[in-house]
């Protein structure tokens, strides 16, 4: 008799301590969603040579390296050649 009154409070905390998980898993409301964080996907890097200077953006992915700015100074006169700053990755040319 001892035995079965044991087994019995046995068996209701663990189904108490089931429902505790459950209802837990439901409030967090687990999901299968991934998300990716790119943190230092894309690096910067700026050069110059004296005629000219600017900033090439790097995708450590996929290897793929774009410039973002270059400003070039011929003949005693500067312009702006390139300009990509305010684009995405994926926009620049």
């Amino acid at each position: 008799m001892v035995h079965n009154r044991i087994f019995r409070e046995r068996i209701k905390f663990f189904l108490m301590g089931m429902l505790v998980v459950l209802g837990m898993i439901f409030l967090m409301g687990a999901t299968n969603d991934t998300v990716v964080i790119d943190d230092g996907r894309y690096q910067i890097s700026a050069w110059g040579d004296g005629e000219a200077h600017g900033a090439f953006i790097v995708d450590t992915i996929s290897g793929e390296t774009k410039i973002a700015y270059r400003y070039k100074e011929k003949d005693g006169r500067g312009y702006l050649e390139r300009d990509n700053l305010r684009k995405s990755f994926s926009k620049m040319k």
